[in-house]
């Protein structure tokens, strides 16, 4: 989830500079104190009702030359006034290429202004783009891609060792054979425009050819399209990154989209002068104020966003929790996102018919509405009938001297249902046993916490974001064990 917000995180930058609203970053009132697990944020500002090519045409007729963006790495400074204009020429490029209004374009590769240029591009064209992890193999592309139909693909040539046309080519051995715009692919039969955003490749079209593209027949036709645009049509696809699954399209519209950036940039005191989310609530739901205490800005994720519910509710029982009481977080409001892309099934486990978003986060609210993260509902572990969680096991072992890092799964038990396991790495050249690791534990929490596995590590199954896998952690465990 985490990695596909972090992708769109420049665009959104960008929205917060686009707002030109008031600060909304007062504190709650002491009077104003949660009595139970539920929460609302404050309704006294609007919510903007607008496209993200709305919100980029009225910054650039107000602040034409400010500066917009500057990526001082690859030496580029874009004033708004720039940055319109070309995002116009790309967006009637894209026309040009043969893309139509609610086409899917994965754009592929790390953050660089050409990231910034098409998700704008395509905002204004009405193209749904669909944010591509740089760090996916053939395997991974292939799945998005033919998930969501991706009619066409965008990216560097490299970043780090990432060579991205050799890694298309994997699961598209047509590609260099192909009339640029001609492609014809067995195994990606979507996919028939691939652009290389800093060399001509075959098969592909470089940024320079989509720039050039669209003539003013093509700039007429992006205006008359631009009058059809509704700022609850799709705008972008956000894949989690799959640590329970496949991964899944959260679907998101310009108004989740405009608004959350919105809203954080009046939050974190953005003016005309100058995590806790998820991907499928656009991100943001929770966040901190600049002025809040350290205590606050270290053990909580903040405060519930303006047009936004949460409540906690006992994953087992689906019933309130009391205040401080860990249970699953539930978010509703203009955040939650449209649904999972070609995914029904999916799209009804997590959004109820009232419109609750199941995070599948464990977390707990304070009497002043501040929100704590304690884990997933799928890692909580039920031994005997107790909840445990792995997050404050992993937390209290990893202040064991010896320990660099910890992953606590359950695994199977005929008797306890399941047991805890903890799976350990340690610190570069210490040695320690299973005997140390529960004396350490005894005393210092409840005994039903104290792992009845220790296994010691030196790897755990990853996303390509870095993630832990914890079911495949899990089954590792089983197996090892011989459960």
């Amino acid at each position: 989830m985490a990695t596909a917000a972090r992708l769109a995180a420049l665009p959104r930058r960008a929205l917060l500079l686009l707002s030109g609203r008031a600060l909304h970053t007062r504190r709650p009132a002491a009077s104003q104190r949660a009595t139970n697990s539920y929460v609302q944020g404050t309704v006294d500002i609007p919510l903007l009702n607008k496209t993200v090519g709305q919100c980029l045409d009225e910054t650039a007729e107000r602040f034409p030359d400010r500066e917009a963006f500057v990526f001082v790495r690859d030496g580029v400074r874009k004033t708004f006034a720039q940055f319109k204009e070309e995002v116009d020429q790309a967006a009637a490029g894209l026309l040009a290429l043969g893309l139509k209004k609610g086409d899917r374009l994965g754009m592929w590769g790390p953050n660089k202004y050409e990231w910034v240029l098409m998700q704008f591009a395509t905002a204004q064209a009405g193209i749904i783009l669909v944010s591509v992890n740089p760090a996916y193999q053939a395997l991974e592309l292939e799945f998005v891609i033919r998930k969501v139909g991706c009619k066409a693909l965008v990216f560097p040539t490299q970043f780090k060792s990432q060579k991205y046309y050799d890694i298309l080519k994997q699961s598209c051995p047509e590609l260099e054979n192909s009339s640029p715009g001609g492609i014809k692919s067995k195994r990606l039969p979507d996919l028939s425009v691939v652009i290389v955003v800093d060399s001509k490749l075959p098969g592909t079209f470089h940024m320079n050819d989509v720039m050039q593209a669209g003539d003013s027949s093509h700039v007429k036709q992006l205006r008359a399209l631009q009058q059809t645009l509704s700022c609850n049509e799709p705008i972008n696809i956000q894949f989690t990154s799959g640590t329970t699954g496949s991964p899944k399209g959260a679907t998101l519209s310009h108004r989740n989209i405009v608004n959350n950036g919105n809203l954080i940039g009046m939050r974190l005191g953005i003016t005309e002068q100058v995590a806790y989310g998820t991907t499928e609530n656009s991100p943001v739901t929770f966040m901190g104020f600049p002025n809040d205490s350290i205590d606050r800005k270290t053990k909580t994720v903040g405060y519930i966003f303006p047009h936004t519910e949460a409540k906690i509710e006992d994953p087992e029982t689906g019933k309130p929790v009391p205040l401080n009481t860990a249970g699953e977080l539930q978010i509703r409001g203009y955040c939650v996102m449209l649904g999972y892309w070609d995914d029904p099934e999916r799209t009804r486990e997590v959004i109820s018919d009232d419109k609750w978003y199941k995070t599948g986060d464990i977390a707990s609210l304070d009497e002043h509405g501040y929100c704590s993260i304690i884990g997933r509902c799928k890692d909580m572990i039920i031994r005997g009938g107790e909840n445990i969680y792995p997050a404050e096991l992993e937390q209290f072992l990893h202040t064991h001297p010896k320990v660099e890092e910890v992953q606590v799964v359950g695994v199977k038990d005929s008797v306890m249902g399941e047991e805890v396991c903890a799976c350990i790495r340690l610190r570069a050249g210490q040695n320690c046993t299973v005997e140390d690791i529960k004396a350490f534990c005894k005393g210092k929490i409840s005994h039903f916490k104290i792992p009845r596995y220790v296994v010691f590590v030196n790897q755990y199954p990853l996303t390509v974001s870095g993630k832990v896998q914890k079911y495949k952690l899990r089954e590792q465990m089983e197996k090892h064990l011989q459960l």
